[in-house]
């Protein structure tokens, strides 16, 4: 039968429909009844409504997932776009066009299509068998009151489903069969056969006993809110019915959208409403159309509403950009001081678009005069959320929070990017919710395991007296360490490749996450030649850095003013190279913390005055000027994953002293400097001491020192992670195009 002429009977038999029911009751005690008392219960209903049919689309992308990588947004936006279909033209035309995008977008056979979308639908319609037959038991013995047409529903919902089954079951044998073959078209008959070896083909793949569990469970999970959300009709309209026996009238109700219908259920889920709300729960006629009324428009705006903003989301053919994969989204945890994992960041940003690249980089919390003000304004980083006014308590803490639980509100920001690069945490996360939501594949770059949930022994020790925003953070964790671990440790694991800054922190994280990592030391910026600079500029002379006097030869020390960057053990070795070194300053730029009152204390308590410099906040400017004038470096944290200091230093040619542990063991190349014993200050001051006693060794340290730290040069960097967000790019492209053939 032409399906255009199958949709003309059936709109015909709505209509007809709508008519007989009209005849039962007349048109002004419907409106009547069908007023709401209640808004915020049909504001409620449309939450729910929403709810349940995430839940739907998440058992169908357990269907789908071993089939092609779809995301869950995707998967949504196809079911309620197909589900708008399914109402306004019911045909059937929205299962072939879930059929059709899979195809379109992901080459998902036809046959495997449709395997998934009717186990999906076959699931709901088990359910409302399984709980109708219960009910009628139940009835049965003697419990309970069986309402009228219980029986005849129950028995109902098991006929289709033994039809959907048995066509699986038995399609073939039956369309071989002789009646089938004198009574059916030879057309009609090898398309059932053909749909049910697909089916079964497609099932056997699909079908595991862990996935038929949870397939269950979500079912169970929708009809139970949706009965529920029945219950909230008559809260809407002023009907005391009780909870319980309208929950279970609602699955008869369901029925209804199984039996051929025209246009938006005209008629079909009026009458079909009526019999169960009058005959079921003994409603008078009126009362009852009138609900049912409301009902059916508030389902139909839902199904209007989100299958109009699904066709937006669905997404068209996956193919490769004329030019190849060009959009990146790189997203980071927030740039509100200048560290060196936000200077990582923008180097990667900036090294990627000189490539080609069209990359937008993305952060919960932006502070741009804090964060390199000279070199922030060309990453033109965006914000997740609108961001919350500067006087906002713990500001930061709670954008990072709202941004990692809001994720899945603006994840379709990101279905355009053809991959994404989540630095640290919650920008994993973040980027674990875009790839699961949009199908979007993504890397993750790790200067270390998250501190929140793995603290260092040094973490432990000092805590984060010096942010107020890390302490709410931190106590944030301490109560939801579960989820947390779990969150960090799920987008780590599944991200589609990771990188890592550099050996020594990558074998730590490959141990704690448990999954291989490339190495991508972070880098600097080394000069051809010119350096180090003559000794006369580095062992003569002065400077004046933001308004401060800086005496050569200076020590130079350059991290954020934090307990864990130990300050301190600097500070006490000069008092120590000062006994020979007179002149020698200690050199600390950077804005100040809670904590730089305490180090500033020490200093006085140690009587070192006018011998360390706390020259604030610089510019990026001034920052180089004073690595490329030091005739020493030095790095005194003693737990430090990398250190970019020590790199950028070098990359001046200035010789380094720092301990024999953590990052400098991998940054401190043989003759580029001094590593002392861990903790050892007079080891380390004897270290800073023996670099100052011999000009022209200490120049043939920077020569070495500059040599090394080309290893380490940006374009390496940037080399690894362009190959890294390529391969893991094509390789979704791939899988997309060629799941047909897998």
């Amino acid at each position: 039968m032409s399906r255009w002429l199958r949709l003309a009977m059936q709109t015909a038999f709505g209509l007809a429909l709508l008519w007989l029911w009209l005849r039962t009751v007349s048109l002004p005690e419907i409106v009547t009844h069908a007023r709401v008392h209640n808004w915020w219960a049909v504001a409620f209903m449309v939450v729910l409504f929403l709810f349940t049919s995430v839940v739907r689309a998440r058992r169908w992308l357990l269907l789908l997932r071993p089939l092609a990588p779809v995301g869950m947004v995707r998967a949504f936006a196809m079911n309620a776009a197909g589900g708008l279909l399914n109402y306004v033209l019911p045909i059937r035309s929205g299962d072939a066009a879930r059929a059709w995008w899979l195809w379109r977008r992901h080459r998902i056979p036809a046959g495997s299509a449709l395997a998934t979308i009717v186990i999906d639908k076959a699931c709901d319609l088990a359910a409302v068998a399984l709980v109708l037959a219960a009910l009628e038991v139940v009835a049965l013995s003697g419990a309970v009151n069986a309402p009228r047409g219980l029986a005849g529903a129950a028995a109902l919902a098991i006929a289709l489903l033994g039809a959907v089954v048995g066509t699986a079951l038995l399609g073939p044998r039956v369309a071989r069969s002789a009646p089938a073959r004198r009574l059916l078209p030879a057309r009609f008959a090898s398309a059932l056969a053909g749909q049910a070896f697909a089916f079964r083909a497609g099932a056997r793949g699909l079908w595991t006993p862990q996935l038929a569990a949870r397939l269950a469970g979500l079912t169970a999970i929708a009809l139970v809110i949706d009965a529920f959300n029945f219950t909230l009709l008559f809260v809407a309209v002023g009907i005391d019915v009780p909870v319980l026996k309208a929950m279970a009238a609602y699955p008869a109700l369901l029925l209804s959208f199984a039996v051929p219908a025209g246009p938006g259920y005209v008629g079909n889920l009026e009458v079909a409403g009526s019999l169960v709300l009058g005959g079921g729960l003994g409603l008078a006629p009126a009362v009852a159309a009138g609900a049912i009324v409301l009902y059916h428009a508030i389902t139909a705006l839902n199904a209007l509403a989100l299958g109009l903003l699904s066709f937006f989301l669905v997404g068209g053919r996956r193919r490769a950009r004329a030019g190849g994969l060009r959009r990146i989204a790189v997203f980071h945890c927030g740039f509100t001081y200048s560290g060196g994992g936000e200077r990582l960041v923008i180097e990667e940003v900036l090294g990627l678009r000189r490539r080609g690249y069209e990359v937008e980089c993305f952060a919960p919390t932006v502070d741009a005069t804090r964060c390199y003000p000279d070199l922030i304004g060309e990453v033109r980083v965006k914000t997740f959320l609108p961001q919350l006014p500067r006087w906002f308590p713990f500001r930061e803490a709670v954008q990072m929070a709202a941004t990692s639980l809001l994720m899945p509100l603006y994840a379709w920001r990101f279905r355009g990017v053809d991959a994404i690069v989540g630095c640290n945490q919650p920008s994993a996360w973040i980027a674990w919710w875009a790839a699961r939501l949009m199908d979007v594949p993504y890397v993750v770059y790790l200067n270390q395991p998250n501190r929140l949930v793995y603290p260092r022994n040094i973490d432990r020790q000092t805590g984060w007296v010096s942010n107020a925003d890390y302490r709410l953070l931190a106590a944030i964790v301490l109560r939801a360490t579960r989820f947390v671990a779990w969150a960090d440790r799920r987008s780590i694991q599944e991200a589609d490749q990771l990188l890592v800054n550099g050996d020594y922190i990558g074998d730590i994280i490959r141990k704690t996450y448990r999954r291989d990592a490339i190495d991508c030391p972070a880098g600097c910026h080394v000069a051809s030649s010119g350096f180090p600079l003559p000794i006369a500029s580095r062992f003569s002379g002065g400077l004046t850095i933001n308004g401060y006097p800086v005496r050569r030869p200076y020590v130079l020390l350059t991290n954020r003013h934090y307990p864990q960057k130990r300050f301190d053990l600097a500070i006490r070795a000069m008092l120590e190279v000062r006994r020979k070194h007179a002149r020698a300053q200690l050199v600390i730029p950077g804005p100040p913390t809670s904590h730089t009152a305490s180090m500033k204390s020490l200093v006085a308590e140690l009587g070192l005055g006018e011998a360390v410099l706390f020259v604030g906040a610089i510019s990026e400017e001034e920052l180089q000027t004073l690595y490329e004038g030091a005739a020493v470096y030095v790095y005194p944290a003693p737990e430090e994953d990398f250190g970019m200091g020590v790199i950028e230093s070098m990359a001046k040619g200035v010789p380094v002293v720092a301990w024999d542990q953590a990052g400098p063991t991998v940054t401190v190349g043989p003759g580029t400097g001094h590593l002392a014993e861990p903790l050892e200050v007079g080891d380390y001051a004897a270290g800073i001491t023996a670099l100052l006693d011999d000009p022209d060794e200490n120049q043939r340290t920077g020569e070495r020192a500059h040599a090394w730290a080309r290893r380490f040069d940006w374009e390496r960097h940037v080399d690894v992670m362009e190959s890294a967000v390529l391969d893991v790019a094509r390789t979704h492209v791939q899988l997309a195009l060629e799941s047909a053939t897998a």
